[in-house]
């Protein structure tokens, strides 16, 4: 079966992993469906429900892939994407994930706190780090809620520090707006592709960096905290 629904078709769906050198696996991971799903989808030896290609696609776009009418497949040229709802801090890490995986890149998170940040948040965060890609923090003079080894914080002076978390990874920056209703994660990151504003932010991060003290400690246990997230 080739049209599997009106939005996308087998072809689509793996002319979209070409372009983003994913695998099924990577795609399964994404898509938060099996592999053998995948395959079988692929393949065209099942006809799937509209939810799993719904999230399929869904996958794919927020990777940057955008399908074209009637059976096309292109990456998006926008510089500036727009994430909402609240579950947008996670999509913008599955961004990170798969834009840094194979680099083994880093993410500069500027504005950190790490104690509004709930479990399944740190857990993306691990899962980051187990493929290889680096972090570097700068969070308010004081705080010691440090979930991580501390060499990877700085203590920024509380007069320049602000709510609004920035993020800079490859050629990106991620930039948090209002917080939800329901919960202290925002509710709306713009995120923004530009290779001249990300050296830009990374050189001022930098500055920062170089200026700025080391925590002298941390209030949450290292040997407690990769326990328990030693799964994530």
């Amino acid at each position: 079966m080739d049209r599997l629904n009106n939005f996308i078709n087998a072809r689509q769906i793996k002319a979209a992993r070409a372009l983003l050198d994913w695998s099924q696996e990577d795609l399964s991971l994404a898509a938060e469906l099996s592999i053998a799903t995948i395959r079988k989808i692929e393949s065209g030896s099942i006809s799937p429900r509209d939810k799993t290609m719904d999230s399929i696609k869904k996958a794919l776009e927020e990777a940057n892939i955008e399908f074209t009418f009637p059976d096309g497949v292109r990456l998006k040229h926008n510089a500036v994407e727009v994430l909402e709802g609240e579950d947008c801090y996670l999509r913008l890490l599955d961004i990170v994930y798969y834009s840094l995986k194979d680099k083994k890149g880093e993410l500069l998170v500027s504005y950190a706190d790490n104690s509004l940040s709930p479990n399944e948040v740190i857990e993306n965060q691990y899962r980051l780090r187990k493929a290889g890609i680096k972090f570097r923090y700068l969070v308010e003079e004081g705080n010691t809620y440090l979930i991580f080894p501390k060499e990877e914080y700085r203590w920024l002076p509380s007069k320049y520090f602000h709510n609004s978390v920035v993020q800079i990874f490859g050629n990106k920056v991620a930039l948090s707006s209002q917080k939800s209703k329901t919960s202290l994660m925002p509710s709306k990151i713009v995120v923004i592709e530009s290779q001249t504003l990300s050296e830009t932010l990374r050189n001022a991060f930098n500055f920062m960096w170089d200026n700025c003290r080391i925590p002298p400690i941390s209030t949450v246990p290292q040997s407690s905290a990769a326990g328990e997230h030693s799964n994530g």
